[in-house]
């Protein structure tokens, strides 16, 4: 009986510190701001908060794979998605996009960081000879 009550609870605590899907997490945190929408789903969001806050307090719940910054806008890249934070009036502008459309919508910024908008097996340009390899 204690082994299963041991088994439940390590099994409760990761649910409940499970990272949070970063379109969940600024859908439930943050006001949606559909007038600020980008073209191909670029979901516009806004904060009160100074950008590299918001930035944070979405990066501790969502662990992206890496998160860089120029000057005052914040990039995060997750697997499928990518979040901007950058400053809006007196807050900030959170911005939801998949990875493939925030990487070409903030191409100035991410290219310098090494991201791409295809996979890695989509940015392989090939070579080799055009006669079959003969």
């Amino acid at each position: 009986m204690t082994v299963v009550a041991v088994i439940v609870a390590v099994v409760a605590v990761v649910v409940v510190t499970r990272d949070k899907d970063p379109r969940e997490f600024v859908a439930e945190k943050y006001r949606r701001a559909q007038q600020h929408d980008q073209a191909n789903n670029g979901l516009a969001f806004l904060a009160t908060g100074a950008p590299a806050a918001v930035a944070a307090t979405i990066a501790k719940a969502t662990d992206p794979r890496d998160k860089r910054s120029t000057g005052d806008n914040h990039y995060l890249r997750f697997d499928d998605d990518l979040v901007s934070v950058a400053p809006h009036a007196a807050g900030t502008l959170v911005l939801v996009d998949s990875f493939a459309n925030g990487t070409r919508r903030h191409h100035a910024h991410t290219s310098t960081y090494g991201w791409t908008s295809g996979t890695a097996a989509g940015d392989y340009r090939g070579g080799g000879s055009d006669s079959g390899g003969k």
